[in-house]
């Protein structure tokens, strides 16, 4: 990886993180949610407000390659556990290793002692895959309200082993 920073991410980082976010959902999701899904999540998800909150709330990580802002990753608690609610690389970089970078950063600043929990939208097999090439597992499916499944997974707590 040519020169790949990872960092915490900082109130300074809001708009490189916004930007990220408005290239890899709409890449990510249209194929198989709805255009309204993809643009109700960008307003919600990846306004500047909610950008600045899970900066301010959560540990949001931020990864650069050539001084350009290529992904982040987000986790924080739900229900007393660790969850990793975001983690995005721009399509351009996939298969950098940028991802995997990103998550052991995460499972590093996590610590072994947890369990790991990430959720995604059914139909998206390559997070799928992605997720659990890092030892995540099924854990269980709930209805969203917009007419989609989110499929929850979970990675048992213990040593950190790299995907790459």
């Amino acid at each position: 990886m040519e020169d790949l920073s990872i960092r915490v991410a900082n109130l300074d980082d809001v708009q490189a993180i916004r930007s990220i976010g408005l290239v890899t959902w709409p890449a990510t999701y249209l194929s198989f949610t709805s255009p309204d899904f993809v643009m109700e999540n960008l307003n919600t998800w990846w306004s500047h407000g909610s950008v600045s909150a899970s900066i301010t709330d959560d540990t949001t990580f931020i990864a650069f390659q050539d001084g350009q802002a290529v992904g982040t990753l987000t986790f924080g608690l739900f229900e007393g556990e660790p969850v990793i609610w975001k983690i995005y690389v721009v399509p351009e970089a996939h298969g950098r290793g940028i991802g995997t970078a990103l998550m052991d950063v995460a499972f590093t600043a996590i610590g072994p002692a947890y369990d790991v929990r990430i959720e995604f939208v059914k139909g998206n097999s390559a997070a799928q895959i992605f997720y659990e090439r890092r030892g995540f597992e099924f854990d269980f499916e709930e209805d969203m309200a917009e007419g989609f499944t989110t499929v929850w997974l979970r990675r048992p707590a213990g040593p950190i082993i790299s995907a790459t």
